[in-house]
């Protein structure tokens, strides 16, 4: 039987903090699917911005562009330089 520590750690996953499970599916540096976003922020040909609650995923490149764009969802393409979550 195993003893249990008085001190357990609990697990931390996406919907403990922003009440839903984003997912980021990024091809190569040309496309992204980003699911559970919330609104647009920020939108030019070399930077888009996606709000996904209580978390920003900014996408900076060239040539960027919204393929599609749905009530919880985004499909981005061009060509990727970078990347961040804030």
């Amino acid at each position: 039987m195993r003893n249990k520590s008085k001190h357990s750690k609990k697990k931390i996953t996406p919907t403990d903090n922003l009440g839903f499970s984003p997912q980021l599916t990024v091809t190569g540096n040309r496309e992204a699917i980003l699911e559970g976003c919330r609104k647009i922020k920020e939108y030019d040909d070399g930077k888009l911005t996606f709000s996904m609650g209580n978390l920003n995923v900014c996408f900076c490149g060239n040539n960027l562009i919204i393929k599609n764009y749905g009530e919880d969802f985004a499909v981005i393409c061009g060509e990727f330089s970078d990347i961040s979550f804030g």
